[in-house]
């Protein structure tokens, strides 16, 4: 019985050995054209690490940039949430505006600041896609992460803007298999959790079922109540699997589902001027019962997916539904907030696609391609009350619901030109369609209510084209060049407070340039990419009103820079992985005066100018087992939270260092330090009129272990 082996499938031997030959071909196309779209984007590269040893080889020839982060790298970064993924994935930010629920991704200078309900990146679990208040989740039971920059419409069934973050967990097989874990933090942090999975059937039906419990308390202190450790979240996960996959046979079912809690003390903020305290932010002369900070989110999942192979092909379809309920209060300047949602999505997908050949072997086809047809419906439904209770007064009250449906056909073609040569082609159609209803009262100048209400409609078609090249000069060097883009749909705020609201927003456009470059040869692999990201009709928060937003088209913006990383294999016992990110994000256009006069020119919020990484990784044999020390620096650069740049957080460093003990093939011991000088940083901010300028502080220093068991 073993850890992080292959599990079998209907593509496997009776082992449950996992063979290259079945699955992947020499060249590993980039896009999931040559395997099924249940497994992830690089399932036949990762695969040939497993069985093969070929992972540098296979992920050289992936026309794209890409990052890979496998189970032991989260353990050793203590990575628990896709928020703590910026620790592992260079050039990316994940941080929270406001809570968790709605995060702020940033990556190569396209950003979800002042779009909180979509985010930069699409994020996935096993191919599907998660509703954007989800996007900061618990992580359970992962075998991986990857991570696909750039707009990837026409490899995805949902358009992506930023890129794509895939979780790929593990999958059921024939072998036995256990996990435990239990572990301590600073401020009372705890986790536990817990794994099994195996044959209910051999050789025909498996199954498998996780729980995870994780506390992870903040750092702020509320002088209202006297209470400490605001700023947390607490989450319970559970989830089970079922998969079918009769051995020899060239199909398999899999039925998934789960439900997870989470709640929160968030929405707390500090005065700009003063994030060293850590004192929340509570207005003189709130009630005391209305001074604490809280969110709930519990939410559920269900999904249904199936492949069947035909020869050269495979064919495969997805079903997934996904369902939340929130709640939030919180006070902010002179008002209780109230803001209740109800959430649901439901998404299909149908793919049909080639698969590859054996290890080693080019493809014996002239092309290679993927298919699919795309439908998705997401449901919301928000209350939201801004009461004044100093006053007994309502500043604001409102209920409303909002509806999107995107129906998209798309592809991708790569033709093998020559030996060396690759062209490829992808085009993506998609039909959007949004409505809005609502119905509220806000106060006046004179104490009483004005009313307000609106509903609207609007549709849309998009089409996308992606056009790449890629040449193999040596064995060692490869280059690549795309143009790729991205959109996001027209639609409707989703907070309305206004009459106004009831007017549509348009869609956003991108167009994505990327030069890069790769080279690997005795223990050194280089890497390099060039981009460029020109955005058009940017969706973003209008206005400083507490309450009183709407989301618009203001203008244009262009993103240009460079990425560099290199990883060393210094010796059988040290590597060394480094890289650096320059980018420049600015609105090159800024249509809306009434906001920002003079926003022409400004740097994008939360895309800093420069970035870099550096971690050494050891794995050391001793007579008591193999230790692995890791010690990981990073630089963000300064940056803005605003679109009037008034708002500057200065660059600054973090350092985390972990040691891993395996004492033997089962019991792993980690203790970690996060933030290790204790540095004082923010991460969100805004300025208004009602409460000043505000901000969100990171996390200090947080010591802990975990200890895990593995079978």
């Amino acid at each position: 019985m073993t850890n992080g082996t292959a599990h079998s499938s209907p593509l496997s031997n009776s082992k449950g050995c996992n063979p290259v030959a079945t699955l992947c071909s020499h060249k590993f196309r980039v896009g999931p054209q040559n395997f099924d779209f249940s497994r992830p984007l690089w399932f036949c590269f990762l695969n040939s690490i497993h069985t093969a040893g070929k992972r540098e080889q296979s992920l050289e020839s992936i026309n794209a940039s890409v990052v890979v982060r496998d189970r032991q790298q989260l353990d050793d970064a203590q990575v628990a949430t896709t928020q703590d993924l910026q620790r592992v994935l260079p050039g990316v930010q994940i941080s929270e505006s406001a809570s968790f629920l709605f995060p702020i991704i940033s990556v190569r200078g396209v950003s979800s600041a002042q779009d909180f309900y979509n985010p930069a990146l699409t994020v996935y679990v096993d191919g599907v896609p998660q509703l954007p208040i989800f996007a900061i989740r618990a992580l359970q039971d992962v075998e991986r992460v990857e991570l696909l920059k750039g707009p990837q419409g026409t490899l995805y069934g949902k358009s992506a803007q930023g890129g794509v973050l895939n979780v790929v967990t593990q999958q059921p097989g024939n072998e036995a298999r256990v996990h435990l874990g239990t572990g301590f933090s600073s401020r009372g942090g705890y986790r536990v959790e817990g794994s099994a999975s195996g044959a209910l059937v051999p050789d025909l039906l498996y199954g498998s079922a996780a729980l995870s419990r994780d506390n992870a308390p903040g750092a702020l202190h509320n002088p209202a109540t006297g209470t400490d450790d605001l700023g947390g979240t607490r989450s319970t996960l559970g989830t089970a699997r079922l998969r079918l996959a009769p051995s020899g046979q060239p199909w398999e079912v899999v039925l998934a589902m789960g439900r997870e809690c989470t709640r929160a003390s968030q929405d707390a903020y500090v005065p700009w001027d003063d994030i060293g305290r850590r004192q929340a932010y509570v207005m003189t002369g709130m009630p005391t019962e209305l001074s604490s900070f809280q969110q709930r989110r519990c939410g559920t999942h269900q999904s249904l997916t199936a492949q069947y192979d035909l020869g050269e092909w495979r064919l495969s379809a997805i079903t997934a539904w996904q369902d939340a309920d929130i709640a939030r209060r919180y006070p902010i300047g002179p008002y209780d907030s109230q803001q209740p949602e109800r959430w649901r999505q439901n998404v299909q997908e149908i793919r049909l696609a080639t698969r590859g050949q054996g290890a080693g072997e080019r493809s014996t086809r002239a092309w290679d391609g993927v298919f699919g047809l795309y439908r998705q419906t997401i449901h919301q439904a928000r209350d939201y009350t801004n009461s004044l209770p100093t006053y007994g007064l309502v500043g604001l009250q409102s209920a409303s619901t909002n509806d999107s449906a995107s129906v998209a056909a798309y592809g991708d073609v790569t033709w093998h030109a020559t030996s060396a040569l690759d062209l490829s082609a992808g085009l993506r159609h998609s039909r959007d369609k949004a409505s809005t209803d609502f119905a509220g009262a806000a106060l006046n100048a004179s104490f009483g209510m004005d009313s307000f209400g609106g509903s609207g409609r609007t549709d849309g078609s998009t089409t996308l084209g992606k056009l790449g090249a890629a040449y193999q000069w040596t064995p060692a060097l490869r280059s690549y060049v795309t143009v790729s883009q991205g959109y996001k749909p027209a639609g409707f705020n989703l907070a309305p407070s206004s009459a106004q609201d009831a007017r549509a927003y348009g869609s956003e456009r991108s167009t994505s340039y990327e030069f890069g470059t790769r080279w690997k040869r005795s223990g050194l692999e280089l890497g390099a990419a060039l981009y460029q990201v020109d955005i058009q009709d940017a969706q973003l928060y209008r206005g400083d009103s507490l309450g009183y937003q709407s989301l618009r088209n203001v203008g244009n913006t262009r993103s240009r820079g460079l990425e560099l990383d290199a990883r060393w294999e210094v010796s059988t016992a040290w590597s060394l992985d480094a890289s650096a990110q320059f980018n420049k994000a600015t609105f090159r256009s800024y249509d809306d005066p009434s906001s920002c006069a003079a926003c022409t020119g400004n740097d994008v919020p939360f895309a800093p100018s420069q970035s870099y990484a550096l971690g050494v990784t050891g794995r050391i044999a001793t007579a008591w087992g193999t230790v692995r020390p890791r010690v990981a620096l990073r630089r963000t650069g300064a940056h803005y939270f605003d679109t009037a740049n008034t708002l500057r957080q200065s660059g600054y460093t973090l350092v985390d260092v972990s040691l891993n003990w395996a004492i033997n093939s089962q019991w792993q011991l980690t203790t970690y330090v996060h933030n290790l000088t204790d540095k004082d940083y923010r991460v969100y901010g805004f300025s208004n009129a009602a409460v000043g300028s505000m901000a969100q502080v990171a996390l200090p220093r947080t010591i802990g272990v975990m200890l895990t068991y593995d079978y």
